[in-house]
């Protein structure tokens, strides 16, 4: 409440103090400017006493010179020795009264009585000085204004001039002072709130900044185990990444998975999953940290921890190390259905290499992909990534081979999954979506053939076939006024990607508003400069370019702020955990962080029509998910929009 200044209030006298020192120095300063203006002022008028009284006005000049000077030489001595600004201005509020009181003790006995009387006007600068040339305390000012005043009203009275001529200057000299100190009380009370208003800026400042810490503490710490969360995570492995490109230390990334633990969490209960979770945590953390590594949680039961390493024996006595800290921890695991019976953990391990994408996204697949040789090995191990050994596997090479033909022997096909307008019911866009199978028919996952086909680089002839058969298929045909197409980031670091998908709208005469290509949160391109431009280049020939899953991987805000993305498609975990009334807020948040940007919002996973409901409670503008329609053939998707066009003519 002190801070809470009322202008007729009294000033809280702890905070006047802290007003008054506060100003010190700018007073310091500018008082020595303010002392040489008032005495240049004073010389200055010295000229009227030359003409306006020839009888004393050389006696006028002389008093006003050693006036001036005088006190403007101990003003000046007293700012050079550092003396309190209470005894610098009463020194300035005195020499104000000691001008005019020497001023008028000679003038006053001119002959020209009239001059005089009429010249005395000008005393009221002696009165606005304290304000106009110092910032005097306001009781100091009022006082020698004061005293001016009465001297000036005095004079008058005994001037020899008409009884009205009188009269009028002393009311004159006191309505001015009235008004004076009127002004420099609204001076000094501005001041003040100033001084107040600062002051609580600052404050709230410091509050606003120290709040900023406590968000930034929460936004990079895992709010169950204390440690460092996968964003934080993120952020920590650039600064490594830097050092290794600036000085070539190597970096070993660890995933690392507790061992059969929903087991352990159905058994025991979430309470103590919870704190098994902590405790692996702080022993993870421990031996990470005496090896000057970082540790994080990934998620779930995963955590993340890499350093520097010389080589990848070191990167797997770097991980044993962490491996056997939490063995050693000896929690008692009942429900393994192996030989073991505490709780261990499995680490994946993978040594950044020269030929390769160092980016963590990159790190942590090659590390997902030991982890997972890890667990085949019976678990409570540890498996370092082997790149040359990454396609010696009988079944990635036959894929190979079957991706390498896909498009020539027609094992490729599409599907199309609607975009729908919540608001409208009608279609927005379709989804394209890739679908392979082998040489005996059998359907093969995008979760198995997509990052093979990206791994050996034939995902940029099968990216060209699917853009321009969507293309030719939706847009041209007229089943949809959008499509949108899945790309990787192998696609996007093609030099000639751009040229060929403006080629293809092109030669089918379509509108490049029509076609969006989606980008999949999983990769982290904010910092690879040639998928920056191959997107720059898409969005000037008019493509949109939509963020897909967002949330599931560890750059969606970095991306938000390096691309200018048309649409988000928002992750449908986001959607399935609104049950909750924490789930149903964290969604709102992200949809109105995503408002905020300016994008448009397509929420992913509706399965219900209660979700459906949820949706257009929370004003999203478009849906998709197996409620709304599942993915289908071209044909289907031709059907659709048919019965679509004839229920608008019926």
């Amino acid at each position: 409440m002190a801070l809470s200044h009322r202008r007729w209030g009294r000033a809280h006298p702890i905070l006047y103090r802290e007003f008054e020192e506060s100003n010190d120095l700018v007073d310091r300063k500018s008082v020595r400017f303010g002392m040489r203006a008032a005495v240049a002022c004073f010389f200055l008028f010295g000229c009227f006493d030359l003409w306006l009284f020839p009888d004393v006005g050389l006696y006028g000049v002389l008093t006003r010179i050693a006036v001036g000077l005088l006190f403007l030489a101990i003003v000046e001595w007293q700012v050079s020795h550092e003396c309190s600004m209470r005894v610098i201005n009463a020194t300035c509020a005195l020499s104000l009264a000691v001008a005019a009181l020497c001023w008028l003790l000679v003038v006053s006995h001119t002959r020209y009585q009239t001059n005089f009387a009429t010249f005395m006007i000008f005393g009221t600068v002696f009165v606005l000085s304290s304000s106009l040339f110092f910032r005097i305390r306001f009781s100091v000012g009022a006082s020698s204004s004061t005293l001016i005043t009465l001297m000036f009203a005095y004079a008058a009275v005994d001037a020899n001039v008409d009884i009205r001529f009188k009269v009028i200057l002393v009311v004159f000299f006191f309505s001015f002072l009235g008004l004076a100190l009127y002004l420099s009380w609204q001076l000094a009370a501005e001041r003040y709130v100033t001084f107040l208003n600062a002051t609580r800026a600052q404050l709230n400042e410091m509050a606003d900044r120290e709040k900023g810490l406590q968000l930034a503490r929460i936004a990079n710490t895992d709010h169950l185990t204390g440690l460092k969360n996968r964003r934080a995570a993120v952020e920590e492995y650039d600064a490594f990444r830097e050092r290794w490109l600036r000085d070539g230390k190597a970096i070993g990334v660890l995933l690392i998975d507790v061992d059969h633990f929903k087991a352990y969490n159905d058994h025991y209960g979430h309470q103590s999953g919870d704190r098994c979770l902590i405790d692996v945590g702080h022993a993870l953390q421990a031996a990470a940290s005496n090896a000057g590594g970082i540790l994080g949680r990934y998620g779930g039961e995963e955590f993340l921890a890499f350093t520097h390493v010389a080589d990848p024996d070191a990167l797997y006595r770097f991980a044993e190390s962490l491996r056997k800290a939490v063995e050693a921890l000896a929690l008692p695991h009942s429900q393994r259905r192996d030989s073991s019976s505490v709780v261990t953990v499995s680490i994946g391990a993978s040594i950044t290499r020269s030929d390769a994408n160092s980016h963590l996204d990159r790190m942590c697949s090659e590390a997902d992909n030991a982890l997972y040789t890890a667990k085949a090995n019976g678990r409570n191990g540890t498996h370092v990534f082997d790149a040359q050994a990454s396609l010696t596997d009988n079944e990635d090479r036959n894929l190979a081979v079957i991706l390498e033909q896909a498009v020539e022997r027609d094992h490729l096909s599409l599907v199309y999954q609607p975009i729908v307008d919540v608001e409208r019911g009608g279609v927005h866009a379709l989804e394209t979506l890739m679908r392979l199978r082998g040489p005996d028919g059998v359907a093969i996952s995008p979760a198995i053939f997509i990052p093979v086909a990206e791994r050996t680089g034939a995902i940029i002839q099968l990216g060209r076939w699917a853009i321009r058969t969507a293309c030719s298929e939706i847009l041209a045909a007229g089943v949809a006024k959008k499509v949108s197409v899945n790309v990787s980031p192998v696609q996007l670091r093609e030099a000639s990607f751009a040229l060929f998908v403006a080629g293809v709208l092109s030669e089918m005469k379509l509108a490049p508003s029509a076609l969006a290509l989606e980008i999949t949160e999983g990769f982290d391109i904010s910092s690879d400069s040639k998928v920056l431009q191959t997107v720059s280049a898409l969005q000037k020939i008019g493509i949109e370019i939509w963020l897909d899953d967002f949330g599931t991987g560890y750059a969606g805000l970095s991306w938000l702020q390096a691309v200018e993305f048309t649409l988000v498609k928002i992750d449908q975990r986001f959607l399935h955990n609104c049950e909750t009334e924490e789930g149903a807020k964290f969604l709102q948040d992200i949809l109105q962080l995503v408002r905020n940007r300016g994008l448009s919002v397509v929420l992913e996973g509706v399965e219900t029509s209660e979700q459906m409901d949820f949706l257009k409670k929370a004003h999203v503008p478009l849906a998709q998910g197996f409620y709304l329609g599942r993915p289908a053939p071209v044909a289907t998707a031709r059907e659709a929009a048919a019965a679509a066009r004839s229920t608008k003519v019926g």
